[in-house]
């Protein structure tokens, strides 16, 4: 597995590396002296556990986390069942063991030094080796190392990792606070914050190994960090820098190589007894930029660096770059204060959604599952993810993959909606916690951003926080948050982040203050908490977008695989215990009345959410990109779903796509006509976020539902300017609909290129759609059966709006939700593996109207 780096950072991070021994054998009277590369071994091998202090040991498959493990053992019920959640509370206020059996064979236990290294430990943990305690853990985002050779023997050696409660364990800490801070008991552990349960996720307060252990052998020298940087970057060439921390044994003479290709560069060094750092330098002429999606290819360079004793090969670490600078400009301006991202010194609209862990149970995450999602966002056009406060720092898997589809990362520290502890052991903790994450993610090209907490600032200046407490507790709690957030933080960022800009709190302003949409970063949520409707989205436009969004219940056969027949009724006991928002319900259904006609059964009620937070959503997005540059990025919430549920995420916990993700797809398309009406003027704006000019053909046709065509212009040679948002028609309503009525109209808007490819198209509606007089249509389907699953053919007579199709197959839509105009003829890709018997049967098919009774 290689070392990933990113080109515009300045400190170190060194993944896995699996390199054979090689041995130099120097001949000398009656010994041998044997020079050898680090091994690494993961320690891959059956593991059992136990409730603590029980009789029975029960097998595990390390990653693990206890609910897994019970759930695997058939000890509890699938906890995402029905209303299970509730009965499985009990497993928090239990400790537990894992332990497991290992060899060292020969090639390790040669080694001078032999070390165990454990990552993931969830949390308070102690390990025994060999009945030997040599670990106690309490962060489940740090590393622990430990040299372990003195208790290895070759064979039987014995892990044992005893877990406390993560509740109980901090009971006594949190008595002994003399206050309660918001947020509770989970300020105390420095454990994912969502485990404790959040309004979209349950609580499962548990433990496990989310990682399997690692052995780690070396004689004379180890490299600790490496880190590829740039020192310059100019057209002709990048000047590049290799950061190296290494630990060792000896003093002596060694060459440092650093190749990529064929090219290499040698210089020569002397190594210091301990831990030092150095560095070398070398060019890459004519580089390669990272670029995000939309801008440029995300290049990348595989770099190896590399010590050698004379001949031999004694130490080497494999990097991958991306070479690009990244810069959060926030300067004053007259409207005051900007917020928006430069990429190799280009400004970038964001796009792009919230990310949250994709499991409450983070051991069964595969590979494949990141690949789907980040392939989501990529092909969504999407060009950034913002890793959200309260769950977890992600797996390496997820910033390679982000480096490799050009998504860039707004990374918040694991800090969200609460106020922390300020004592000496908190703060140690935290500070190695952050000195170990920053070191490991600054490597990564995508990286764009570090952000201290989610809203904690906010919550403690405009949530009634501070009334619960006397002036010397206020200051206290305020005086610890500051530590932290305005001295620790920004130290270890501006020390070690290797240039990667730092932001205290998202968001700068809550909504209650003035300043939230003139500087800085903003959560609007007066859509949804505070029920304005929709439309306040095109009043409310901030600098920066970083949190808005909407409840959506998810695919019908989500809601399916947690429930029973009779569970499947809005207020059920299951559909509560899979609604976390205590108004979410509420909430839905009044927006859904307010803009959509009554509904004829709960399915129907699930269908519609879905198009009722698209339409919503579209909205938000089309004003922030309207308003460009004076808003300059847009992250709806969320992006993905802990467990299944009704929730604000585009994508469910199955990884189904809601209405909304195909929406967003079309919304966030690089060149895009975004319609508006102002003063009875029909206004279509051209919106860019290429580097250069767009000349368009415009479209603009209005029909009835039934077919009429009423008005239909055409406008050549039309230049969308680069990076930029500007009106490029406008037309009266009136007589774009030929005074025909609001309710029986639509207006078809396209843009094409000078070559004639389609780059945007979108149906607009002049009233919301229960004002709509949508007509009963017949929609014909056909399917056959191609190479990479199914292609739907179909028709409707009528406008259809918001044509579902549904099956029971696995696979994936190229399009759903979408509108189909009076004899309009589409054609929809199903992918997947699998082989349908009875293919013309296997797919349903229903619009809007078919919900109205």
């Amino acid at each position: 597995m290689k070392t990933y780096f990113c080109a515009s950072r300045q400190f170190i991070f060194h993944m896995k590396i699996l390199i054979p021994a090689i041995f130099v054998l120097f001949a000398m009277p009656a010994i041998a002296q044997t020079i050898a590369i680090p091994v690494r071994r993961t320690v891959h091998v059956p593991w059992e556990f136990r409730q603590a202090n029980t009789e029975t040991w029960k097998p595990a498959k390390v990653p693990v986390s206890v609910h897994t493990a019970l759930l695997q053992n058939g000890m509890i019920e699938d906890p995402f069942y029905r209303d299970n959640e509730e009965k499985l509370q009990w497993i928090e206020q239990q400790d537990w063991e894992f332990q497991c059996t290992f060899d060292a064979e020969e090639a390790i236990l040669q080694h001078k030094h032999v070390e165990l290294i454990f990552r993931g430990l969830d949390t308070y943990a102690q390990v025994y080796l060999n009945d030997s305690l040599i670990l106690e853990a309490d962060n489940m985002f740090r590393t622990w190392t430990v040299d372990v050779k003195k208790w290895l023997r070759p064979a039987g050696n014995k892990l044992h990792i005893y877990f406390e409660s993560p509740v109980k364990k901090v009971e006594q800490d949190w008595k002994d606070l003399g206050y309660e801070l918001p947020g509770g008991i989970r300020t105390m552990t420095r454990k994912a914050q969502f485990h404790y349960g959040w309004d979209w996720g349950p609580r499962f307060v548990g433990c496990g190994i989310l990682k399997a252990p690692e052995l780690l052998a070396w004689d004379d020298v180890l490299f600790e960090n490496v880190f590829v940087t740039t020192q310059s970057i100019e057209k002709e060439r990048a000047r590049m820098v290799a950061h190296f921390r290494y630990r060792s044994d000896i003093a002596a003479g060694v060459t440092v190589v650093a190749q990529y290709n064929k090219t290499k560069s040698l210089e020569d060094r002397k190594l210091e007894i301990g831990v030092h750092e150095d560095s070398v330098t070398w060019d890459v002429p004519e580089p390669h930029l990272w670029w995000c999606n939309g801008l440029g290819e995300p290049y990348l360079y595989d770099f190896s660096l590399s010590i050698k004793r004379g001949v031999a090969t004694v130490e080497k670490a494999d990097v991958r770059v991306g070479i690009r600078t990244i810069e959060l400009v926030t300067d004053k301006d007259a409207s005051g204060e900007n917020f928006y991202f430069k990429l190799n010194g280009v400004p970038v609209f964001a796009k792009g959604a919230n990310y949250i862990p994709q499991d409450i149970f983070q051991d069964r995450v595969a590979p494949e599952q990141y690949k789907h999602l980040l392939d989501a966002a990529t092909a969504s056009n999407m060009n950034m993810l913002r890793v959200w406060g309260g769950g977890i720092y992600e797996d390496d898997l997820f910033y390679q993959l982000c480096d490799a589809r050009g998504i860039m990362v707004w990374q918040d520290f694991m800090y969200a909606c609460a106020m922390y502890p300020g004592n000496g052991k908190f703060l140690k903790n935290s500070a190695q916690e952050a000195f170990e994450q920053i070191e490991r993610l600054r490597q990564h090209p995508c990286m764009a951003l570090w952000c201290g907490n989610n809203e904690n600032n906010e919550a403690w200046n405009n949530w009634g926080w501070q009334m619960q407490f006397n002036e010397a507790q206020r200051e206290q709690i305020w005086r610890s948050y500051q530590i932290l957030f305005n001295d620790l933080l920004p130290t270890y960022i501006a020390n070690y982040g290797g240039g990667i800009p730092y932001w205290e709190s998202s968001p700068k302003y809550g909504r209650g203050n003035a300043k939230s949409t003139s500087e800085g970063d903003s959560h609007y949520w007066g859509v949804w908490h505070d029920e304005e409707p929709f439309e306040t989205f095109n009043k409310k436009v901030p600098r920066f977008m970083s949190e808005y969004g909407f409840q959506s219940f998810p695919d019908w056969r989500t809601i399916e695989a947690f429930t029973l027949p009779e569970d499947r009724l809005l207020d059920s006991k299951v559909m509560l215990t899979h609604q976390k928002h205590p108004r979410g319900n509420a909430l839905i259904a009044e927006y859904m009345k307010r803009d959509f006609r009554p509904v004829k059964n709960f399915e129907d009620f699930v269908y519609v959410s879905q198009i009722l937070q698209a339409e919503g959503i579209r909205t938000a997005i089309e004003a922030h990109r309207r308003n460009k540059p004076y808003c300059m990025g847009t992250l709806y919430w969320q992006l993905n779903d802990v467990w299944p549920v009704a929730s604000w995420s585009s994508i469910d916990y199955y990884g189904r796509w809601k209405a909304l993700q195909y929406y967003v797809r079309d919304a966030f398309q690089p060149v895009v006509a975004l319609p508006c009406v102002e003063d009875g003027i029909l206004k279509l704006y051209g919106v860019s976020d290429l580097k250069e000019e767009t000349k368009v053909s415009i479209r603009v046709r209005a029909l009835s539902f039934e077919g009429k065509t009423l008005s239909d212009v055409t406008q050549l040679d039309t230049p969308v300017r680069p990076d930029s948002s500007r009106m490029i028609w406008q037309g009266y309503l009136k007589k774009v609909l030929d005074r025909h009525k609001e309710e029986n109209a639509v207006v078809e808007i396209t843009l094409k290129s000078a070559d004639g490819n389609l780059l945007s198209r979108r149906l607009f509606y002049l009233a919301p759609p229960r004002k709509l007089s949508l007509p009963k249509t017949r929609i014909s389907m056909k399917v056959e059966q191609v190479n990479e699953g199914y292609r739907i053919s179909l028709e409707s007579d009528n406008l259809a709006k918001n044509v579902m199709l549904g099956t029971e197959a696995d696979g994936a839509f190229s399009d759903n939700y979408f509108d189909m105009l009076p004899g309009e003829r589409k054609t929809i890709l199903f992918k997947t593996g699998q082989i349908l018997d009875d293919p013309q049967s296997a797919f349903t098919v229903k619009s809007l109207v078919d919900t109205y009774d």
